[in-house]
């Protein structure tokens, strides 16, 4: 029995992008393109793959996930939850900023 060497999906290869880092159809994160995105930066950076430099290169990675699934959200019509914040609190009579 010879064995195929074809493969399965006709040779096209998942590729590993920012912008593949969440799935158009759920809107949930592909973990697998997060982990391989990791691993290349971990290498680009700190030149070696070490539980330490993982760590870092997910957190840098893993930074833009929730404006990405915002995006997401809008693009498919979906309410999106702003919330806006003063930078001083509400304004009362006789009190400095410095206050607040």
């Amino acid at each position: 029995m010879s064995k195929n060497t074809f493969p399965v999906n006709g040779g096209a290869m998942p590729t590993l992008t920012i912008r593949n880092l969440i799935d158009e159809e759920t809107g949930e994160v592909k973990l697998w393109v997060l982990k391989g995105l990791a691993r290349r930066e971990a290498m680009l950076t700190w030149g070696e793959i070490t539980p330490r430099s993982l760590r870092a290169s997910v957190r840098l990675v893993a930074d833009m996930i929730p404006e990405m699934q915002c995006a997401w959200r809008q693009r498919h019509g979906l309410p999106v939850a702003m919330s806006t914040i003063t930078a001083y609190g509400t304004a009362r009579d006789g009190v400095r900023r410095s206050a607040f």
